[in-house]
Parts: C-alpha cells; structure tokens; sequence
C-alpha cells in the first residue's frame, strides 16, 4: 500500500541521495511541517494520489474566495501573486517562492500586475479530487474598525433635499455593472452633511448645484470592488483599513447647471480609473478644467479635501475619527 513519507523524513534524505554522473545536486526550495497560515499538514492514510498542474493567473485577475480540503505545494514559476487569507493577513509571493498553501482558511490570491502569473501546484489528495472549494469573502471588518466616534448619519434626501442625487451603485451605471445597493440613498456623517449643504449654497450663487453620485457605502461593497479588480486597485479602497466612504466621511459630487439642469462637463466621467480623473490633470477642454476646480474650491472652503485620483471624491475633514460601517443601505433605513 502507497504511504506518503513525511515531508521532513524526504528533505532529510535528499543531501544523502548518492546520484548518477551527470544528475544535477538538488535544490532545496520548501521544508516545512504547516500551511503559510500555520496550519498542521495531514496528509490521506490512504488512497492518496498527487495531481499538478500549472495555473496561470492573467493580469487583473483574481481567483475568487477559496479553500483547499488537502495540501497544496505551490512555486511561482513567473509573475506574482498577492495572497489574503480570512484572518486579515496578506502575501505577496513572486517568481521563485514556494510554499505550502492554507487549507481550511479561505484566502483569495489575485495578480494586479500586467504580467500573467503562473504556478506550478502540486494536490496531495485523498481521492484524487483536489478538494478546492469556493468560499464567502469575509463578512465584517475587522473589530479594530468599529471604534471611533458614535455615528451620525444623516439621508440627505430630508436634510438637504436640494441637492440632487443620482447614486450610482443603486443601479447597474457604475464600473462593477450591476446594483451593488438595494437602495438608492445618500447618507453621511452629520457635520459632513452640513458642510456639503454649505457648498451647495456657495455654488447656487454661481448658477450651480451639487449632484450627489455616492455617499456612505456599506464595507461589504468596498471589499467586493477589492477583490474584483485587482488593477485598478489605486484607485480603490483597501477593506483591510476601511475607506472613507464607509465611514460616511466622503461623498462623490459632480456639478449641475442649475439654468440647463444638466451636468457640468468635466475631463472624465464619474469612475474614470485614468489620469483623466486625476483633480491636476491638464488635458480636456478649458471649460472641463474650469468646472472641476470650481468644484474642488467650493468643497474645500467647506473642509473636505479632493481625493489625488478622483475629481470627484471628497473626504471630510477629521474622516479618520469615525468607525468603519457595514450596515446595509436598506430603505428608510
């Protein structure tokens, strides 16, 4: 009967091997007795079998929550891949690591680079099935998120019900391509909130208003931007310290023209992920410039400050203070 031997008794062994002429010494590339997560390996007692195989993972993908039922050895032949496990760590391995993947912690590894990775994998399995399922993303942010100040969000549709609003993850109209809110409403932070409607009255006096794109934002969704798009991660918030939006400290704004009631022109449209949304770029048209830094003037003479990749990001000031929130945007709630 086929016994696994242990992978400390093997690699004990391997200095000792008395090779032929002309076989290469060997390579040590992995000696270990735990998964990267510190987990025991425990190998089948009994109709064990290995598959490998090489998986390639493309630029900008990310393989989705996952865990494996049995050991997996793996080496990264090219490329790199960024590894975060369910307890809140991250890895990243690249081209010659190797390691002993976790098993029963769900992880999800993704390649933001624009190269493809590719790894050789090695299941060592019980019943010649791989035993990799898929798995939830993490449910809730990390405790150390929830302390701060107590929360105060207020629904700008009854505080400031002149400010327009077109909240664009309640609808199918945003980068990820599907509603990501049941509801479309805008909440923030009570002293956010009144110093938006301030900007609002500043530009009213120039024949503009403000046009609300996203408020608070649940950290569910945030982790799932994360992990959906791994190239486009500088422009996105990292779940694993929270963005400001689920604090209900940043609101996304565009300017309308009160007189045509349509949208300011702008250099890019609303999740541009290109320097064309950066708040200094110099290309677009004189107009597209001139609306934007009328934007950005009237918000920061309300204390927010423009976020350095979004023209039309805005964080309040002291944002840092509140917790991070996952309450779902449910109506009238």
């Amino acid at each position: 009967m086929f016994r696994f031997i242990s992978l400390s008794l093997l690699f004990s062994l391997l200095p000792a091997v008395a090779f032929a002429d002309g076989y290469p010494p060997s390579q040590m590339l992995l000696q270990t007795d735990r998964t990267v997560a510190g987990e025991p390996l425990h190998f089948p007692a009994e109709g064990a079998k290995v598959s490998s195989l090489i998986v390639t993972l493309a630029p900008g993908s990310s393989t989705g929550w996952h865990r494996h039922g049995a050991p997996m050895f793996a080496y990264l032949l090219s490329g790199e891949v960024e590894v975060e496990y369910a307890d809140g760590v991250r890895r990243t391995f690249r081209a010659g690591d190797a390691f002993m993947e976790a098993m029963a912690v769900a992880h999800i590894g993704a390649n933001p680079g624009s190269d493809p990775t590719r790894i050789l994998v090695v299941f060592m399995e019980g019943d010649g099935t791989h035993k990799t399922d898929m798995a939830e993303a993490p449910a809730a942010p990390s405790a150390a998120l929830a302390a701060g100040r107590s929360p105060d969000l207020v629904d700008l549709a009854a505080f400031a019900p002149a400010i327009q609003r077109d909240i664009r993850y309640a609808t199918a109209n945003n980068f990820m391509g599907k509603p990501l809110y049941p509801a479309a409403r805008a909440l923030l932070q009570r002293p956010a909130a009144e110093a938006l409607l301030r900007a609002q009255k500043r530009l009213n006096a120039a024949g503009y208003g403000l046009l609300v794109l996203d408020a608070y934002r649940p950290w569910q969704v945030t982790r799932a931007m994360w992990d959906k798009f791994p190239k486009d991660r500088p422009y996105l918030a990292d779940p694993l310290s929270g963005s400001r939006h689920n604090r209900g400290a940043a609101v996304d704004v565009t300017l309308i023209d009160l007189k045509s009631g349509s949208e300011a022109p702008m250099p890019s449209g609303y999740d541009d992920f290109s320097e064309r949304a950066h708040p200094d770029y110099t290309g677009g048209t004189a107009a597209q410039r001139e609306a934007r830094d009328r934007l950005r003037s009237a918000m920061e003479a309300e204390g927010f400050a423009v976020h350095s990749n979004e023209w039309w990001h805005f964080d309040f000031r002291d944002w840092q203070s509140w917790p991070v929130l996952n309450e779902p945007l449910t109506a009238g709630k």
